[in-house]
């Protein structure tokens, strides 16, 4: 049985995040639908640590995601856009990728997936979450 959260809570993936153009929303949800898994060889032009931080990081966000279901909310950030200079300034981020948690930085790495979902659990059961 999944463990059932209070609340929303919100978790931010700031790193190098590859850019990848694909079909309209509608396109891929029929591609899927039909069982054909559309494949980017963009990301092949990323090099090998991108690439594996990229699927790692998608590993791991689909586990929370299939556990907690709309109960937790991603946002991937490229510390290269604009909302990510932001963050890594506001947050003083000196090293990618990096976690925050309802807008707290609780991690200077990608964590596996048993530690992000203790520190969900564990912020998710504090009063206040923002600082």
């Amino acid at each position: 049985m999944s463990p059932t959260l209070r609340r929303p809570v919100r978790v931010e993936f700031v790193g190098i995040m590859p850019t990848l153009f694909a079909h309209c929303e509608h396109c891929m949800e029929v591609m899927h639908g039909t069982g054909l898994m559309p494949y980017s060889e963009q990301l092949e032009e990323y090099p090998e640590d991108v690439k594996k931080q990229y699927f790692e990081l998608s590993e791991v966000a689909q586990k929370i995601r299939d556990e907690f279901g709309g109960a937790v909310f991603f946002d991937a950030i490229d510390s290269a856009s604009p909302q990510g200079v932001w963050m890594t300034l506001r947050h003083r981020i000196l090293r990618t990728p990096c976690v925050l948690i309802e807008g707290k930085k609780v991690f200077d790495r990608l964590p596996g997936y048993e530690e992000l979902r203790q520190k969900i659990l564990e912020l998710a059961d504090t009063p206040t979450l923002r600082h």
